[in-house]
């Protein structure tokens, strides 16, 4: 008898344990927590010690949150933009924010005022490529109200008449 085949060697590569405090990023760059491996404590002193320190780490992180420290997500107040990505980003965190009062009276003359102070250092070549832009959002909204109108004066038929 001849012995069986041996199966191909494969390569294993040995990585250290992740800690359960450690994170991952996600495909949106979010960092998300990493599940801890299982793995068998080897000394039940050093398992405690290791609860003991998870429990500190999480104790200091809701602190740190609580008393308003640096958190995860991105803040208005605290986010540098840097690149051109940064700055789109940092434009939707500043309409986010300005978006809450889009009910209030004043709403409007609060975005004419921040485009007008924001534009005083601009050229105005720059500045006429913004106001173009801007132009181009108000024909796109106005032809989306006139098809929108349109429809349902369609509609909006003659009411039948009977006599009975």
């Amino acid at each position: 008898m001849s012995p069986a085949p041996a199966a191909p060697a494969v390569k294993t590569t040995e990585k250290a344990p992740k800690k359960s405090s450690e994170k991952a990023t996600d495909k949106k760059g979010k960092e998300v927590e990493v599940e801890p491996v299982k793995e068998e404590p080897l000394d039940p002193l050093a398992e405690k010690l290791r609860q003991k320190r998870l429990v500190e780490e999480a104790d200091y992180k809701s602190t740190k949150e609580l008393f308003g420290g640096a958190t995860d997500e991105k803040n208005i107040d605290t986010f540098i933009p840097k690149s051109e990505s940064d700055f789109l980003e940092y434009a939707e965190l500043i309409s986010y924010r300005l978006r809450a009062f889009e009910k209030s009276y004043h709403y409007m003359n609060l975005l004419k005022s921040v485009m007008r102070i924001s534009m005083t250092s601009l050229k105005g070549a720059d500045a006429k490529d913004i106001a173009s832009s801007v132009t181009a959002i108000a024909n796109e909204k106005i032809k989306a109200e006139k098809e929108s109108n349109a429809g349902k004066k369609k509609t909006v038929g003659v009411v039948p008449f009977c006599l009975t």
